[in-house]
């Protein structure tokens, strides 16, 4: 709100690059700029001052196409389901593809791939996405984006609300798209899943980046993250104890597979059990 006594700035001296294939998490605390950093991505936003490119394309430039950029880069909000509003999962999914003006048959092929993609069943296709669940409609919505097939997906906080099983699927989708060869960028309030998930993470605090760099280097920071009001992942914490405690544990380590390897080979080793 510019010009007004509410007048608040989101960002500042904010400079990042996300390379082709990455898994990125940005992790902060309410309010810290993460939502307003990624409405940037595909140009949702334009930038008041400095620039945003995808591959090569300023997105400042009043020339610039920006439902190209969009097709480039999908945009995944916080709670997706509730945009849902076609009478079929099948409507709703090819609601985007449709506005691209392609035709019915390359249309139905982004439809049946996207629900693919997402685990949907083909009978789903002609169900109301109201009468599903709420992980089932999270997946309609991601499908929709999807099926507009991005080269880069944002995603802002996909797994909210869910329940602890619906949470793991959700974040296994998730990984399942990283490895058919989209770039992620996912904004999370978990450090245990951008710890286990992401190759590289960006922390953002009072609309700056605090920390950057892989898990393990951010996480190492963990003092520092607790004074901006984030925490590292409970394994983290565990393996931190242990080593109080006088087992032979490794620093660096966050992810349970990796504590629980260390702590099996602490007591092969005759360490303390």
């Amino acid at each position: 709100m510019p010009g007004t006594p509410f007048e608040a700035r989101a960002l500042r001296d904010v400079s990042l690059s996300v390379a082709d294939g990455e898994f990125v998490g940005i992790i902060g605390h309410t309010g810290s700029g993460k939502s307003t950093l990624i409405s940037y991505f595909n140009g949702l936003e334009r930038a008041k001052s400095g620039v945003v490119f995808v591959n090569d394309v300023d997105l400042g430039d009043k020339d610039t196409d920006l439902i190209a950029v969009r097709r480039t880069v999908g945009l995944v909000f916080q709670y997706p389901e509730y945009q849902l509003f076609e009478e079929t999962v099948a409507k709703d999914i090819a609601f985007g593809p449709t506005n691209l003006g392609l035709d019915a048959a390359e249309v139905e092929r982004r439809v049946v791939h996207a629900m693919n993609q997402v685990g949907l069943d083909a009978s789903r296709a002609k169900k109301s996405p109201f009468d599903l669940s709420g992980g089932q409609k999270r997946r309609v919505a991601i499908a929709g984006v999807l099926a507009m097939e991005p080269q880069i997906l944002v995603l802002d906080e996909p797994a909210a609300g869910l329940d602890p099983a619906g949470r793991q699927e959700m974040l296994e989708l998730i990984e399942d798209i990283h490895r058919s060869g989209v770039t992620i960028v996912m904004v999370s309030h978990s450090m245990d899943d951008v710890g286990r998930y992401c190759d590289k993470l960006f922390v953002l605090s009072h609309g700056e980046i605090a920390y950057q760099g892989t898990p393990a280097e951010v996480f190492a920071h963990g003092d520092a993250l607790h004074a901006i009001g984030l925490d590292v992942p409970e394994c983290a914490k565990l393996a931190a104890r242990l080593r109080k405690e006088g087992f032979d544990i490794p620093e660096g380590l966050y992810r349970m597979e990796d504590v629980a390897r260390a702590i099996i080979d602490n007591i092969g080793k005759g360490g303390k059990a």
